[in-house]
């Protein structure tokens, strides 16, 4: 499980997406430490006297100005813009915990698939030899037409069944192959995809949800909400332009320095500081909506792996070995010519049913502790991680 993660993390279009977010929030940190560019400006002009005897000129200069932000406006601009990054960067963590959990969720569906399939060739198989043993023992005088009948049905159905399985495995198998990688093998075996039988520890599990990434993914973009009104704030202080100019006319040169701000008379940037108050605010919202919603999502996941772990065990320590001796003793009980094919095939349905409620419910498990790792932000459960390095 642990390779097929990983190979999807190599090739999915999410990985490349995450990055291309993670590049631009780097780009816009970049940004908001740039200054603002000089301004140029050249005039030229052509005068017109009123008086006999001036004559015309035309006076010709250009302007240089540089446009400052004040320090605590650039950094808190800047301090904004690094908070979007952290907030980038947990929202890409929640990304691949997305991509992680629907990558494990294919390959369970495909494991099921697999076993299902096994076990429909086991059935068919066994349902062929059946049928080939009545029509011996129709030669021989110990059966009639109709039980032969009876059991050609029967092959004829698990045969049904066994193709039905195999095309299952394949559509699985095909919808992995998106997932990880085009060249997975036809009869790939994955070995740990339906071992969730482990028991679960729900105060751990709580514990582990405090550090969900969707939590720290929510913190950061308060953060980042909470340095976006300080920078809306701070950008009501005007920026100051500093600049030189110089103008020649006909009998004069004019040299001088300029000095200006804006005047913050009819706006005060009110407007921008609602605004990103506002959003800090539904930021928090969505918080609290958020912690409750996870911790909902680990109680009912944790309340349907619990069950279907329990259903598994019952039906392998329970009804699986009683099914199994009633269908060896109806075997036994047939060959010996002391029970009917109605009896061997009732007892093998019996047999049929309590194998696939055992799979149904391993694979249950198996998806609700999928499930149950998103609500805490690990769809392993810690499994992909070596034991000596678990806190």
């Amino acid at each position: 499980m642990t390779r097929l993660v990983a190979a999807a993390q190599a090739s999915h279009p999410t990985t490349a997406a995450i990055q291309a977010a993670r590049t631009a929030a780097a780009a816009q940190v970049r940004q908001a430490g740039v200054w603002s560019n000089p301004e140029l400006e050249v005039s030229l002009g052509q005068t017109k006297p009123r008086m006999d005897g001036v004559e015309r000129d035309s006076p010709y200069g250009g302007s240089l100005s540089q446009r400052l932000t004040w320090w605590g406006v650039r950094n808190a601009r800047i301090a904004a813009a690094r908070a979007q990054q952290g907030a980038a960067e947990a929202e890409a963590q929640v990304s691949l915990l997305g991509l992680q959990a629907d990558v494990r969720r294919a390959a369970i569906i495909y494991a099921a698939a697999t076993e299902a399939a096994l076990q429909a060739e086991d059935e068919a198989r066994i349902a062929s030899e059946l049928a080939a043993l009545t029509e011996t023992r129709l030669t021989a005088g110990e059966a009639d037409r109709a039980t032969v009948a009876r059991a050609r049905l029967e092959a004829t159905t698990t045969a049904l069944q066994r193709d039905a399985r195999r095309r299952e495995v394949a559509t699985a198998l095909a919808a992995l192959r998106i997932w990880c990688d085009p060249a997975l093998p036809d009869g790939l075996v994955i070995a740990d995809a339906l071992g969730s039988d482990a028991p679960l520890d729900s105060d751990r599990l709580s514990s582990a949800a405090e550090r969900h990434p969707q939590l720290r993914a929510l913190a950061e973009t308060a953060g980042a909400a909470a340095a976006a009104v300080d920078a809306e704030r701070q950008s009501r202080v005007p920026d100051l332009t500093v600049g030189v100019f110089a103008d020649r006319e006909n009998e004069k040169d004019t040299y001088g320095v300029t000095l200006g701000f804006e005047i913050p008379l009819w706006n005060q940037n009110e407007a921008g500081i609602a605004a990103a108050e506002a959003e800090r605010a539904k930021v928090h919202a969505a918080a609290r909506s958020e912690r409750l919603r996870l911790r909902r999502d680990l109680a009912e996941a944790l309340g349907a792996a619990q069950t279907a772990q329990r259903e598994a065990t019952s039906l392998t320590t329970e009804a699986m070995p009683v099914a199994e001796e009633a269908i060896r003793l109806r075997q036994a009980a047939f060959q010996a010519g002391e029970a009917s094919l109605s009896d061997l095939m009732e007892a093998r349905r019996a047999v049929l049913a309590v194998r696939a409620e055992l799979r149904d419910a391993r694979r249950r498990a198996a998806l609700a502790v999928v499930d149950l790792g998103m609500a805490v932000g690990d769809p392993s459960l810690g499994a992909d991680v070596p034991d000596a390095a678990r806190p």
